[in-house]
């Protein structure tokens, strides 16, 4: 059940290169190389991303792992030539499928309780178990010129609303920020939510939240240049904004963005 496998069986019998791949799902062509050689975890978005190019449906791309480990590689001894593996999975799906595999197109669910799911993670370590906390949401900050900003007076680790985020963010005072403008378009969009952790120290290069000037806010990219510290935007349309030290009062590095999708 070598998922990484049988990425590189389906793009080579569909003559893709592994940018080909890459381009089609948004990815580089290293990263297709790295889930090729199961050095980087797939998630099931992309996994279904890579379905859909070779015209499978997830739970088909599953059972094409299964079968291929039955019946051969592509165009092997037991493969023809030169047919496409996106092919041999939907016949398959009308009854030729071993004993006990899962069928072509059966549902997430279905192969979670059948226990296939389970048996490919454990192969594969395409799936680990991640420990959540809630992060709470005390306001919104400008991307753009710098706005007045208000916590709300939450005491720390309370708010009207929260956010997930991995538990590995371990400091206690973390807070989100609800983003507001297209200064950090498009690493960061109006709606996203960012949370930033007070405990690390930002360094240059780093996306921060900066308050300035004792009451404005704003998210930028951060440079320290000698007694200067310099905000700059992702978006070209803006320029970048030049503080003193003194001006600064803190500074805090964005360790997650939360997406926001538009509706």
């Amino acid at each position: 059940m070598d998922i990484g496998k049988r990425i590189h069986e389906l793009r080579f019998a569909n003559r893709l290169t592994a940018k080909d791949l890459g381009d089609k799902i948004g990815v580089s062509q290293s990263y297709i190389s790295l889930l090729e050689n199961n050095k980087r975890r797939a998630n099931v978005e992309v996994l279904s991303n890579i379905a859909a190019v070779f015209g499978m449906t997830l739970g088909q791309f599953f059972a094409s792992i299964d079968a291929g480990e039955t019946q051969g590689a592509p165009g092997g001894a037991h493969g023809a030539a030169g047919e496409s593996p996106a092919g041999k999975a939907a016949a398959k799906g009308k009854g030729g499928l071993p004993p006990g595999a899962p069928r072509a197109g059966v549902d997430l669910d279905k192969l979670y309780k059948a226990g296939h799911l389970h048996a490919l993670a454990d192969a594969n370590g395409n799936v680990a178990p991640v420990k959540m906390r809630l992060i709470p949401v005390v306001s919104r900050v400008a991307a753009g010129d710098p706005a007045g900003f208000t916590d709300g007076e939450y005491p720390v680790g309370f708010a009207e609303e929260f956010v997930p985020a991995p538990a590995d963010i371990d400091d206690s005072n973390a807070f989100a920020l609800r983003v507001h403008g297209d200064s950090m378009s498009p690493r960061f969009r109006d709606g996203d939510i960012v949370i930033c952790s007070p405990a690390r120290a930002p360094e240059n290069g780093d996306a921060v939240v900066a308050k300035v000037r004792g009451e404005e806010t704003t998210c930028k990219i951060f440079y320290l240049d000698g007694k200067n510290v310099i905000l700059s935007p992702v978006n070209s349309r803006y320029a970048a904004q030049v503080y003193s030290l003194e001006e600064v009062d803190w500074v805090y590095p964005v360790v997650i963005c939360q997406r926001r999708e538009r509706r």
